[in-house]
């Protein structure tokens, strides 16, 4: 029995599939060198060498305008820094100021009996307001300082609290009162103003380190000399292949790129002149006239528990005269002017001290205290609140000066940083332009 075969009949339906055609592997082949070789040809030989540093000289020129515009910048924000620095340090003495001149009211009352002078409450009321204001502000300027100052807060508060307690014994006449002044007044010196201090230090050695960082020229010089080594053997090279000695728009981008090396280093320059000069004047002036304000209130104080002692305040009397002496080292480091006439009112101070320490030593003590709680013209209260007044405004006057020195360039510096940037993007353009007249001749 034979087999037949039967093939499918149309009207059976038949799968129809079409087939796109697929570029050969040899066709694909064939596209890739076409672009390797269109790449290759554009760097081969003299013009492909010729494009290659056209393309490093441009991206040199403008890389040194990056540096020289971002030195300016950084320049800039560090002066912001260090102002913002010193008005820190200052913050922090006037909270140191205020302690110790809190602790002299504080004692002076003491040596008044039972309701103490109401003048002098309020303005320890008032000094310590002041405290609480310049701690809050500080922690808020310095973040760094936030943990120190939240420990000087809780000293402050418990300093407050014993001095409430040594205040009620004294209303009542009872001797311990003054035993919890001193204690007090101890505790002052030996826990709360050591943190005040050590925060005073650190925020000098903060605006210490962007003084010195608003004119550094080093990287400035070494990027600019490296550009400019760069483009001068890029002409060199091309003044040898081409046998022309000068190109002319290569040439003047160069000279952008010297003078914009020439603005920044001038710039840096000055800028570190006047911050050198701001901080050996201004700035060094703000900072021992505070130190100088802040011993002749710890002096004032120390004269009210030699007082309060009754005979036995020999310590602290030798603590007044070092504080004496060293506000008078102080004052020394101020400008002539400043200096004459503060000493002259600290030595009409001086001159009632000694007469109070006459009249202790002399067994006076009623007298004595009369002497020291007496006011008006000729009184050692009316020297001390002449001296301080005047401490107050100059000081002001000082830390308002170091401010308008440093905040002055800012604006300026900050222009010209956008001016060398520019400056350098133009040299780059020249530098693509100049090279690029050279390759159209190979054409």
């Amino acid at each position: 029995m034979s087999r037949a075969t039967a093939a499918p009949s149309a009207a059976a339906g038949a799968l129809v599939v079409e087939l796109t055609p697929v570029p050969s592997r040899a066709a694909s082949n064939r596209a890739v060198p076409r672009s390797r070789t269109a790449i290759n040809s554009a760097f081969e030989g003299t013009p492909g060498r010729m494009r290659v540093l056209a393309f490093v000289a441009a991206v040199v020129a403008a890389a040194f305008g990056l540096v020289g515009a971002m030195s300016l910048w950084s320049s800039a924000g560090a002066l912001e820094r260090a102002d913002h620095n010193t008005a820190q340090v200052v913050r922090i003495q006037g909270i140191y100021a205020d302690l110790v001149r809190a602790d002299a009211d504080a004692t002076s009352s003491f040596l008044v009996g039972g309701i103490e002078d109401p003048v002098q409450r309020a303005d320890y009321d008032a000094s310590l307001d002041r405290v609480a204001t310049g701690i809050a502000d500080a922690a808020d300027a310095q973040p760094a300082d936030s943990e120190a100052l939240g420990a000087l807060n809780a000293k402050v508060q418990d300093y407050a609290a014993t001095i409430e307690e040594a205040r009620a014994y004294n209303r009542q006449g009872l001797p311990v009162g003054a035993q919890y002044l001193s204690g007090a007044s101890a505790t002052l010196r030996s826990d709360i103003l050591p943190i005040v201090r050590a925060l005073v230090d650190a925020n000098k050695a903060r605006a210490d380190a962007e003084f010195d960082a608003s004119s550094r020229l080093l990287t400035l010089i070494l990027a600019g000399l490296g550009a400019l080594a760069v483009l001068v053997l890029v002409m060199v090279w091309l003044a040898r292949r081409t046998h022309r000695y000068l190109n002319p728009s290569m040439f003047v981008g160069s000279l952008v790129v010297v003078l914009a090396l020439g603005i920044a280093i001038v710039t840096l320059a000055g800028v570190g002149s006047q911050v050198q000069a701001v901080r050996n004047s201004s700035f060094a002036y703000t900072v021992k006239l505070a130190d100088a304000r802040t011993a002749a209130y710890d002096a004032k104080s120390n004269e009210s528990l030699t007082l309060i002692a009754r005979g036995s305040g020999t310590a602290y009397e030798k603590e007044w005269q070092r504080q004496s002496d060293s506000l008078l080292s102080s004052l020394a480091a101020l400008d002539s002017t400043t200096q004459s006439r503060l000493k002259s009112e600290w030595d009409a101070y001086k001159t009632q001290h000694e007469a109070i320490r006459k009249a202790d030593n002399g067994g006076g003590w009623e007298d004595a205290v009369a002497l020291a709680l007496k006011t008006g013209p000729g009184t050692a209260n009316a020297a001390f609140s002449t001296f301080t007044a005047d401490a107050d405004q100059s000081l002001k006057a000082f830390g308002d000066d170091t401010s308008r020195s440093l905040l002055g360039p800012v604006t300026w510096v900050t222009i010209l940083g956008w001016l060398l940037l520019a400056l350098c993007a133009g040299a780059a353009v020249l530098m693509l332009r100049g090279m690029g007249q050279r390759i159209e001749e190979y054409r």
